[in-house]
C-alpha cells in the first residue's frame, strides 16, 4: 500500500508505518517531544565509546578502501549530467555519494562525490556545468570541483556557480578552461550534440590536479555529512516510534524527473528507477544501486535570470528529510551554518546520523514537492 509520507508540514516527516495522523494515533506525545529537537554536535561527552576508525576507512562509505597514497585526502567532487541525451551516464555506479538537486527547466544535476581520487574510473560523465548550491555543498567538504563551465551572474550583479567559486576559493578544474588536457568529448554517441558528450578519466583528473598545485590533504575537520558504520554491518534504529519499513521510495523533483529507490534484500541496495526506467552505468551496463537513500527537503526560489537558475536554501538551522536502508526507514534533520561550512544530517534526537556501510544518494528536494513523496511499507 502506498501512501504520502506526509500529510501535512506540521507532522514532521512522518514515513508510512509507523504512524497514521495525530487524530488516528491516540498519542500525541511522541509528536510533541521531536518537535523543537536539540542538535548535538558529537563529540567525545556524546559518544557512548570513542571507536578509532583505521586510516583506510573510506569516511563516506565505511569500507576499507582508501589506497595508500589517499589516506586523509580532499574528496573530489564532479559535476554530472542527467537530462535524457546525458544517459547512461558513465561512471553513474561508481561514486560513493551522489547529490542531486533540480536546476533551471525541471531538470537534475548531479554531483559525484569520491573520497578517493583513485576510485575514479577511466571514464566518466557527460561532465557539465557547475551550479553554485552545487559549489556550495562542495565547499563545506573542502572537495576539488571538477566541472565543464558554471553560471555566471556577472552579468545580473548577483552570485552564481562562477562567483561562488571565485569567492569561496575553490579548488577546480574547469573544462572550458583546462580544455582537452584533462577532457575530450565521447565518440560513440553522435546522435547527441557534443555538450551531452563531455568526459574525463581519473588519471587525467589526478594529472590536473598535479599540475594546478592543488593539495590533497584534507585540512578541514567533520567535514563529512554523516556518521558511518565500521563493522560492515547494517544500521538498524531500535526506536519504533520513528522508524518504519521501506520497501520504496518515490521522490519528485519536477514533473519529468521521478526517482524510485526499490530495496532489494538480496543484496541490502536500493536501485534507482527514474520515471520508471532503471539508471544503468554507461560504461559497462550495470544497474545503479546504492544502499543509502537520504532525501532534504530544501526551499528554492527561481532567479531572474534568462535562465531562470534556482537558488537553494542551504544554510538552516535545522531543515527536515528522511532516510531509508536496510528496507527502513526514519525521519532525519539536517543543517548547514554557511558557505563554506558542511552540511549535516542528524537523527530526530539531534545526535549526528549514522548510515549504513555503502554507497549513498541524496536528494534536495523542492519543499513544494514534499507531499508527493509516496513510501511504498
Amino acid at each position: 500500500m502506498k501512501k504520502s509520507i506526509f500529510r501535512t508540514i506540521s507532522i514532521l516527516l512522518v514515513l508510512s508505518l509507523l504512524i497514521c495522523t495525530l487524530a488516528a494515533c491516540g498519542d500525541e506525545s511522541k509528536y510533541e517531544k521531536t518537535s523543537d529537537v536539540e542538535i548535538i554536535e558529537k563529540n567525545e561527552s556524546t559518544t557512548e565509546e570513542n571507536v578509532e576508525i583505521p586510516e583506510n576507512v573510506n569516511t563516506l562509505t565505511g569500507l576499507a578502501t582508501l589506497s595508500d597514497s589517499y589516506i586523509n585526502g580532499r574528496p573530489i567532487a564532479i559535476m554530472v549530467e542527467n537530462s535524457p541525451s546525458a544517459r547512461p551516464q558513465w561512471g553513474i555506479t561508481t561514486p560513493d555519494l551522489i547529490v542531486e538537486g533540480v536546476v533551471e527547466g525541471g531538470i537534475t544535476r548531479m554531483m559525484w562525490v569520491y573520497a578517493d581520487v583513485n576510485d575514479i574510473p577511466s571514464k566518466i560523465g557527460p561532465i557539465r556545468s557547475a551550479r553554485h548550491d552545487f559549489v556550495e555543498i562542495a565547499a563545506g567538504m573542502n572537495a576539488i570541483f571538477v566541472h565543464w563551465g558554471g553560471s555566471d551572474g556577472s552579468g545580473y550583479g548577483i552570485n552564481l556557480a562562477y562567483q561562488y567559486i571565485s569567492n569561496l576559493g575553490i579548488s577546480n578544474i574547469d573544462a572550458t578552461k583546462n580544455g582537452s588536457s584533462y577532457f575530450s568529448r565521447d565518440t560513440t554517441r553522435t546522435s547527441v550534440d557534443l555538450e551531452h558528450r563531455g568526459i574525463t578519466s581519473g588519471t587525467n583528473i589526478k594529472t590536473a590536479i598535479s599540475r594546478l598545485g592543488y593539495s590533497t590533504t584534507q585540512t578541514k575537520t567533520n567535514w563529512q555529512p554523516f556518521d558511518i558504520q565500521l563493522d560492515d554491518g547494517k544500521t538498524v534504529w531500535g526506536n519504533q516510534d520513528v522508524t518504519g519499513s521501506c520497501s520504496s521510495v518515490a521522490v519528485t523533483f519536477s514533473s519529468n524527473y521521478v526517482h524510485t529507490f526499490k530495496y532489494n534484500s538480496a543484496d541490502g541496495k536500493y536501485y534507482n528507477y527514474l520515471n520508471g526506467n532503471i539508471m544503468t552505468d554507461g560504461n559497462n551496463g550495470e544497474e545503479m544501486g546504492v544502499e543509502n537513500v537520504i532525501v532534504l527537503y530544501v526551499t528554492m526560489e527561481t532567479l531572474s535570470t534568462k535562465e531562470g537558475h534556482k537558488d537553494y536554501n542551504l544554510n538552516v538551522t535545522k531543515g527536515e528529510g528522511f532516510y531509508c536502508s536496510n528496507g527502513v526507514g526514519q525521519r532525519i534533520y539536517w543543517s548547514k551554518a554557511g558557505d563554506t561550512e558542511p552540511l549535516k544530517l542528524y537523527d530526530i534526537s539531534g545526535a549526528e546520523l549514522t548510515v549504513s556501510n555503502g554507497q549513498s544518494w541524496l536528494g534536495l528536494v523542492p519543499e513544494a514537492n514534499r507531499s508527493l513523496t509516496v513510501v511504498t511499507e
